[in-house]
């Protein structure tokens, strides 16, 4: 873990080639999601570890399990970068979210929805979204909120990721 820790540290936010060879090397190593887990609550190692576990879903990688998923979930308040947080709220619908989480979800994305950051806080309608699908009671809110928003929101990228929630929340 100290060499991921290492490469992790160094990463210069840019070029994902370094990332993608760690990938590679160790995507098979059974232990490599729960470093990458534990690496996301270190700040040094956050943006890139988090970027990994995007790219594992990107690659259609497996589901975390049950205690990787609350231990991910539970450093959501923890988080710093805004990097971070937009590969977060990118793969969240790739999480089976337990029900316990469903308050430190709620408080990451609505932190988020604030973002100064056009990606982060259109990922974050997308995520509540994600949060209101799986929890069933939040749809009418959120359907709301979002259809609020796409009057509020003027940039496009945003616009589109709130279409998109709304979509998601159709079904």
């Amino acid at each position: 873990m100290e060499t991921l820790q290492s490469v992790l540290v160094a990463w210069d936010g840019k070029l994902t080639k370094p990332l993608e060879e760690v990938f590679a090397v160790h995507r098979a190593d059974p232990d490599f999601l729960g470093s990458l887990i534990d690496l996301s609550e270190n700040e040094a190692c956050e943006r890139a570890s988090t970027w990994l576990l995007k790219h594992h879903f990107d690659t259609k990688g497996e589901p975390l399990s049950f205690s990787q998923t609350r231990k991910h979930l539970a450093s959501l308040p923890h988080v710093r970068h805004w990097e971070a947080k937009l590969h977060i709220l990118q793969y969240l619908d790739q999480l089976e979210v337990p029900a316990e989480a469903e308050t430190t979800i709620s408080d990451f994305i609505t932190e988020a929805l604030t973002s100064q950051n056009k990606l982060v806080r259109a990922w974050a309608y997308y995520g509540l979204a994600t949060l209101a699908y799986r929890f069933p009671k939040r749809k009418k809110a959120a359907l709301d909120f979002l259809t609020s928003a796409q009057e509020k929101e003027i940039a496009g990228s945003i616009k589109v990721r709130i279409r998109k929630a709304l979509k998601k929340l159709e079904v």
